[in-house]
């Protein structure tokens, strides 16, 4: 005895396809990051002019590089994606990405940055040899993760904007083949 069975094949160019489809979703997550990160870096993290050398000038020059960062960023992901607030006397800045917020407090007597926020707790101390204003965590010890990395305004804004969505290109929402 015979027996036929027709299996039929779910169209992988249809959007049904594609929600059900974990490995499609996954690939469009990691894609979305990586146009993320590319736009924060371009932010021009190439010197410019001399980094400063006390910590009020370099955290001026760290929020400006937030400023361009936040701007490239907001082109993909819409206007108010990312709030940066500069408080004076003494110089405070605030940066809000969706329910993150991160807090940079200058100490101008002990020349230090106090963050808060995002797993970024600790006092940091600005690098005076980096091309662009880096802040070091001092607050870490050898032995710790992340021990003497530094933290510019474009690894801060890709921590904020990691788990970040990219909205859905509307050349996709259409029916049939994609228009040329």
């Amino acid at each position: 005895m015979f027996v036929s069975v027709t299996v039929r094949m779910a169209d992988p160019m249809k959007p049904e396809f594609t929600a059900q489809n974990p490995i499609v979703e996954a690939a469009t997550k990691l894609r979305a990051r990586r146009d993320i990160g590319r736009a924060i870096d371009g932010t021009g993290e190439a010197p410019t002019e001399a980094v400063p050398d006390d910590a009020e000038a370099s955290l001026k020059l760290f929020h400006r590089r937030l400023l361009d960062g936040a701007k490239r960023l907001e082109s993909i992901l819409g206007k108010g994606a990312v709030k940066i607030v500069r408080l004076e006397k003494p110089l405070r800045l605030r940066v809000r990405f969706g329910e993150k917020r991160v807090g940079l407090d200058l100490d101008d007597l002990h020349q230090l940055v106090r963050v808060s926020g995002a797993d970024l707790d600790g006092e940091y101390q600005f690098d005076s040899s980096a091309s662009v204003p880096a802040l070091i965590n001092i607050s870490k010890i050898s032995t710790e993760a992340g021990y003497g990395e530094a933290l510019t305004a474009s690894s801060l804004l890709k921590l904020l904007a990691q788990d970040a969505e990219l909205p859905r290109p509307s050349h996709l929402d259409g029916s049939g083949p994609l228009p040329l």
